[in-house]
């Protein structure tokens, strides 16, 4: 081997870890001029344009060093989040566990490839182990169960629709489904990959039917019957339930148990000979499963009592998964693993088989050189990432772990919620949540005497100036991100409706999800959110410039 090639590749005699740290440690060198870790976002330009950055480019003919490489990859790694900084709101996206990272990391050097056991060792237990601890959370036989790590959230949903084809028409995986059509019903609470997937599967982003919902956020099950009713009475085939098992924002859950008997009463009605799906995209909410074993009299972490509460109705909501027939986990949201860590998990492991030709395998009857994923799975190579870096999570967590670190988020948002409805130019809007989001709005001088209740019975034209002046705000905040002038940001909505009304105020969004915030912390948070908006008022912004100006002419008195 050239030199040259060695330098990146090792030695195959060893196992070449001390590389891989060296290398590591050189990429961090070119990297951290970018990191101010009192940020919410690694250092950098803004006024960056890809096809400027790109047109010049031309691959090199001859290889070039590491080093070289590295000092011009660095380049890329400017205004990415910095998850772990208390500030840093953006989405339900944590810090990362490193341990996790470490040990995927690590595995990649041997570069595994989930596709079948023979090309990734005895690392596929790790996918296997993880399916096991969930079932056992859920109150499922674990010898019966099976699951995949896929792509993401939509990947989970995506398994789920095409087992719920599989189960209600199997003959259209060899023949298609021609002019059948089929529906699913979803609530209008539900996730937009809902949709998206049965655009993706054939079925027609339409035939994904959304219920309303109660004032509770929950699926109208009388309504749902009378859909499902009628359109099976109109000759479609019914594939069954994409139901919400916690939604980003607000953490809604539809009733899973009650829909299970639904499901039941449709099958018994119409006599189908299949029994259609309910799966659950709990990617979020599924964590509150590991409080099912709590003893909330006896409180022995001294949760406080209004997040006790939340915690407690959460778990019994959750635990419900049992009565489904799949459900979806993201790791790499509410269990601090690196992107992308997604399971899909059903309780008929011959429902995964089912997805490809091959004969269903019972747990006990897999051994080393029979176990190939790759012949249900919708993709042929899998990554290692997913399963080792969640096993490796629950593992380090365990239990008590993972309710300590949901005590501790919820907590902080329940303090910054509490503390923000203190202040008289802010309007929390959802101070019922019973999730980590925080929705509020600023409300302009004339309107800081009004209480949310006065503003929901102002004129649209009021409502619409309240609501661009909580959008100029949001860009004034990621104007003063890009000059890495604050250690906060937040992200904003233009079509948010303030729950159970039609009113659009423009709200900002909240996602406090770093194990490394404190009350005091939060309160410093607080402090700096004010004093920006005194910034705001005082300096005032062009919005129509924004997108198309250089970051210091943002700003105008």
């Amino acid at each position: 081997m050239t030199r040259e090639y060695k330098s990146v590749f090792g030695d195959y005699k060893n196992n070449n870890t001390d590389l891989f740290i060296e290398l590591i440690q050189k990429i961090n060198q070119y990297v951290s001029p970018y990191i101010d870790n009192e940020k919410p976002f690694t250092k950098g330009s803004f006024d960056f344009k890809y096809f400027d950055y790109l047109k010049d480019k031309k691959l090199n003919f001859k290889p070039q060093s590491e080093t070289k490489v590295f000092e011009e990859i660095a380049l890329l790694f400017q205004n990415i989040p910095n998850w772990g900084n208390p500030g840093t709101m953006l989405n339900i996206i944590p810090p990362i566990n490193i341990a996790s990272l470490a040990v995927s990391s690590y595995a990649s050097l041997f570069n595994p490839n989930f596709s079948q056991d023979r090309y990734a060792g005895l690392l596929l237990t790790t996918e296997l182990e993880v399916v096991k601890y969930m079932s056992d959370l859920v109150e499922w036989e674990w010898k019966r169960s099976h699951g995949l790590f896929t792509f993401g959230g939509k990947g989970t949903n995506l398994y789920a629709t095409k087992i719920a084809l599989n189960r209600a028409y199997p003959q259209g995986k060899k023949e298609g489904y021609g002019k059948n059509d089929f529906f699913i019903i979803t609530s209008k609470k539900g996730h937009p990959c809902h949709r998206e997937v049965t655009d993706w599967l054939g079925i027609g982003s339409n035939n994904c039917i959304g219920v309303n919902c109660n004032e509770k956020g929950e699926m109208l099950l009388e309504e749902a019957e009378d859909t499902i009713c009628s359109y099976i009475e109109k000759e479609k085939i019914f594939l069954g339930f994409n139901l919400t098992g916690g939604s980003t924002v607000e953490f809604e859950i539809d009733p899973i148990k009650e829909v299970s008997l639904l499901r039941d009463k449709i099958k018994a009605k119409y006599n189908l000979e299949y029994s259609p799906l309910i799966h659950i995209d709990s990617v979020i909410a599924w964590v509150w499963l590991f409080f099912k074993c709590y003893d909330f009299k006896e409180n022995s972490l001294n949760i406080e009592n209004n997040v006790l509460n939340k915690i407690e109705f959460l778990t019994q909501r959750i635990s419900e998964l049992k009565y489904a027939d799949s459900f979806g986990i993201d790791f790499h949201k509410s269990g601090f693993c690196p992107a992308i860590s997604s399971l899909f998990i059903v309780k008929d492991r011959a429902d995964i088989y089912n997805l490809g030709h091959s004969k269903t395998l019972e747990i006990e009857d897999l051994r080393f050189g029979n176990f190939s994923p790759f012949e249900s799975s919708l993709e042929l190579s899998r990554s290692s990432s997913g399963a080792i870096s969640a096993l490796v999570a629950l593992k380090t967590f365990g239990i008590e772990g993972f309710q300590k670190a949901i005590n501790q988020l919820m907590s902080c948002s329940e303090f910054f919620r509490c503390e923000l409805q203190k202040i008289d130019f802010i309007e929390v809007l959802n101070n019922y949540s019973n999730g980590f989001a925080t929705l509020l709005i600023f409300k302009p001088q004339e309107y800081q005497s009004l209480t949310l209740e006065d503003i929901l019975k102002l004129s649209q034209k009021d409502t619409n100036k309240i609501k661009n002046y909580n959008l100029s705000y949001a860009l004034y905040v990621e104007g003063l991100n890009k000059l890495q002038r604050i250690s906060f940001t937040l992200t904003a909505s233009d079509v948010f409706n303030v729950n159970n009304t039609n009113v659009c105020l423009g709200t900002q969004k909240a996602f406090p999800m770093s194990l490394f915030a404190t009350k005091e912390k939060v309160k410093q948070i607080i402090d700096e959110i004010v004093e920006t908006k005194k910034m705001f008022d005082k300096e005032g912004i062009i919005v129509k410039k924004i997108k198309n100006t250089p970051v210091d002419m943002v700003y105008r008195k």
